[in-house]
């Protein structure tokens, strides 16, 4: 039972997150088409400035009507606007192979994040499988908060890697959240860190925000199932009581959180580098 309600977490999760992460594949899509278009058109137009120097060559061999020609090939050039090609035809192409690669990019992070889980734990990147999550969460926080991401250099992981990547993920979410919450009223961008560290035999993901912090009188409640201080439709008071499960009973890690009404708040994930 527990496997399924991860599973329908996963699931509710990329579902809510589905037209963001379209948004995110829509905008580099859309220039990398104008782009296309720009150099449809100039390819068109460099034809009919190449037609007009080889009427000149042709007039030169030929010796005749040389002034004729050449005025011809110098007003053509002007009329297509040559410089102007030449300068934005290279820098088109270059957007465009940004445009792909942040296309690319988003495709491999939903390919990772969406890693199905093995019956045994597998070694993996924590540092990768965070950043990867990051770009499908993008559009949650993107508006409200400057992301600060710290990375140390850790060992491969023992874990069930899609469950670790839908822990973060509701961190994540929750954080934007909780951010959005102060910014809609202050009007000022928040902040969202992400630090990892190798702590002995333990490695220590920290997820932290700016937002409101979380109330004493609900701080030992946030991992009770089906509780949550989120309006309807924002969440289903799931995410932190299945973070907990995982964490501590299926990777034997720790989860805990420091809160300051006013501050912010940051989540600890503690897990063994071995099973």
């Amino acid at each position: 039972m527990g496997r399924e309600l991860a599973a329908a977490q996963k699931l509710e999760s990329v579902g809510r997150l589905a037209s963001g992460v379209a948004h995110e594949i829509n905008t580099p899509v859309q220039f990398v088409a104008d782009n296309v278009e720009f150099l449809r058109t100039s390819i068109g137009e460099l034809a009919t400035v190449i037609q007009a120097y080889r009427q000149l060559q042709h007039a030169v061999a030929a010796g005749v009507d040389i002034d004729a020609a050449a005025r011809t090939a110098a007003d053509t050039e002007q009329a297509v606007d040559l410089d102007y090609i030449l300068e934005n035809a290279p820098q088109a192409v270059q957007s465009s192979i940004d445009g792909l690669g942040r296309i690319a990019t988003i495709v491999r992070s939903m390919k990772e994040f969406a890693h199905p889980d093995q019956a045994q734990k597998t070694f993996a990147d924590l540092n990768q499988a965070i950043r990867s999550t990051l770009v499908i969460a993008n559009n949650e926080y993107k508006y409200v908060a400057d992301i600060d991401e710290r990375y140390d250099d850790l060992p491969l992981v023992q874990c069930h890697l899609g469950e670790i990547n839908q822990v973060v993920l509701n961190l994540l979410v929750n954080a934007s959240h909780a951010i959005s919450d102060v910014a809609k009223h202050s009007g000022v961008r928040g902040k969202l860190s992400v630090r990892t560290r190798l702590d002995g035999d333990m490695v220590e993901i920290a997820i932290a925000d700016t937002g409101g912090g979380i109330p004493e009188g609900i701080r030992d409640r946030v991992y009770d199932p089906f509780f949550t201080t989120k309006e309807v439709g924002k969440g289903t008071g799931q995410g932190l009581a299945l973070a907990h499960s995982t964490i501590v009973i299926k990777h034997g890690g720790t989860l805990r959180f420091e809160t300051e009404c006013g501050k912010g708040t940051t989540f600890f994930v503690r897990l063994p580098v071995t099973a």
